[in-house]
């Protein structure tokens, strides 16, 4: 779950915090900015993802009229500190020029499935002018009205594109959480207007996202901001600034902590950390209706399936799974009613565990963890072993009617981690597989019953009179046979056009528009590589399969792209 922080430079941000006066002297506060404010939040939220969230990829940018990347995505997180001492302020603040370039940025590197935080730094400012925050909300005003009319209008003609400036921005377009730390006093008027605008931008756009006010007040979307500034009394300072981010990071990077059972036996029950934590799943019925579910805190594993038989089933979200410490539950459960097997296992563990010539743990035995951590048995690890070896996967159960899979996987040669697919809620969303409900032992298959799935793997799609991709290799064998065919050129002419206008169609059918333009640029550059023995037509029909596959026409399933007539293929 990647982050972008981005700190606001405009010259406000170089403003003095106001302190109260005192007649004790001078105080720490004295000669405090909005931008020391600033850079004590981002070393906050450094120091909050450094300690529970180590595997966050973090983004520094920083903007007024214009913007900057000053770190790219990273992990190192002394590089974000080292370079918040090198920032220089500029002009005016412009939000919605950054918030174009942090969506364009994001998508570039991420795609647009991942989801992402984003986190702006700011005192508040509006802008000034046409780019001011202002004529942003009236914008995007316009867009939303413009939309609605277009979607009733009833025309008959289809819907009409509503056309946009280059530096509009309309929301993001990937899932993502948009929060505001507003640093400031609701008792300052410039910065309750500014901070009303900021909370009016969220309600507007629609985007999920929250405003932060110091003085222990944090506004979301159905709490708007008030009127009452009682509570707003005290001045700015540090300490409300540090708990304004803790906040902040307790809320957003909350971590989700589960339980994983592994049958019935009390020892196979082991705490986890599923990290990035899952989002809640919505879905819409055909009536429209929504229905939102969240994975739950017990997940059950309910047998183990060949990693060659799940193939490469559609999932709503990866992550991985990370044993978790949960020495306070054991030791309660140590203490508590045990069973007498349970009770003879516990003795005959620690009497061995025992060190020669002493009757107890040594120093350890008062920190409670140090050296138990080391020595306790993990379901993590004896699981991840196990699939590792055996090449298989875990079916478990996340919820009612909700299912997943976890796996052992290899990023490089030397490391691979435990790692949860997860599905989209239902028993039967895995095709080739069937009903979940159904799957069973091998052993109590019947005589004569055939254990093996309804599509085996090594059929290839082509082979077949229906297409399916269920594997890399059988989208990939599809286009192999196409250029095999665009390679063999007049004589393949038919064979070429007619495998191409399956596999559109098949592509069309599951929504797999991205493919059509993969083909076209796959077609451009086989084109441009062909050698001086290639006959001409090769090239002349590639370019214009290329241009057929880019038409807004041939995206209908009833269209059929033809052969473009010439005088070396003779077609009519």
């Amino acid at each position: 779950m990647p982050t972008i922080i981005a700190v606001d430079v405009s010259l406000s941000m170089t403003r003095p915090v106001p302190v109260a006066a005192s007649g004790a002297g001078p105080s720490a506060e004295d000669g405090l900015t909005y931008h020391h404010m600033a850079v004590q939040g981002v070393n906050t939220i450094l120091d909050y993802l450094a300690k529970h969230s180590r595997l966050e990829f973090v983004s520094l940018i920083v903007y007024s009229s214009l913007y900057e990347v000053i770190v790219d995505f990273t992990r190192d997180y002394e590089s974000i500190r080292q370079a918040l001492h090198k920032i220089e302020h500029y002009d005016k603040t412009s939000l919605e020029n950054v918030l174009v370039a942090v969506n364009n940025m994001f998508k570039t590197h991420w795609g647009s499935q991942n989801y992402c935080q984003i986190i702006f730094i700011t005192d508040c400012g509006v802008g000034l002018g046409p780019t001011s925050l202002k004529n942003t909300i009236i914008n995007l005003q316009n867009y939303k009205a413009q939309l609605s009319s277009n979607s009733s209008g009833g025309t008959g003609a289809g819907p009409v594109k509503v056309p946009l400036s280059e530096n509009q921005w309309i929301g993001f377009s990937y899932p993502s959480k948009l929060t505001f730390m507003c640093l400031g006093n609701l008792a300052d008027t410039a910065f309750k207007f500014g901070s009303k605008l900021y909370q009016q931008l969220l309600d507007v756009s629609g985007q999920n996202g929250q405003v932060f006010i110091p003085k222990l007040k944090n506004l979301s979307i159905e709490d708007p901001i008030g009127d009452d500034n009682d509570e707003f009394s005290k001045q700015l300072n540090r300490k409300c600034v540090q708990e304004l981010f803790e906040n902040m990071c307790e809320q957003n990077y909350k971590q989700f902590e589960a339980t994983l059972r592994c049958g019935g036996y009390f020892r196979l029950d082991g705490a986890i950390t599923i990290w990035p934590a899952p989002l809640p799943y919505t879905s819409k019925d055909l009536f429209g209706a929504e229905t939102t579910k969240i994975i739950s805190r017990k997940l059950e594993l309910c047998g183990f399936i060949s990693l060659s038989d799940i193939g490469s089933p559609m999932s709503v979200s990866r992550h991985l799974i990370l044993p978790r410490s949960d020495g306070d539950k054991r030791l309660s459960t140590k203490d508590g009613n045990l069973n007498t097997e349970e009770k003879l296992e516990n003795d005959i563990k620690g009497f061995y565990a025992k060190p020669d010539g002493s009757g107890g743990g040594g120093d350890n035995d008062e920190d409670g963890s140090t050296g138990a951590d080391s020595t306790r048995e993990s379901v993590c690890v004896l699981l991840h072993g196990a699939l590792k070896v055996e090449n298989m996967a875990a079916l478990v159960l996340l919820n009612d009617n909700w299912y997943g899979f976890i796996y052992s996987y290899a990023d490089n040669k030397k490391k691979s981690n435990l790692m949860l697919n997860v599905l989209p809620p239902g028993n039967d969303v895995v095709p080739w597989l069937g009903d979940f409900r159904n799957l069973g032992n091998l052993d109590d298959a019947f005589a004569g019953e055939n254990p093996s799935f309804p599509i085996k793997a090594e059929k290839r799609s082509y082979s077949q009179n229906i297409v399916v991709w269920i594997r890399q290799a059988g989208l990939q064998s599809d286009i192999q046979k196409v250029l095999r065919h665009a390679k063999k050129l007049p004589e393949k002419t038919q064979h070429f056009y007619k495998e191409l206008n399956r596999i559109r169609r098949a592509a069309l059918s599951l929504g797999f528009v991205e493919l059509l333009e993969g083909l076209a640029h796959i077609f451009e550059r086989e084109a441009a590589a062909l050698g001086g023995s290639a006959s001409p037509d090769s090239g002349i029909q590639l370019k214009h399969a290329a241009n057929e596959l880019r038409k807004p026409c041939n995206r209908d399933l009833k269209a059929v792209i033809q052969a473009m007539p010439t005088k070396y293929n003779q077609i009519a």
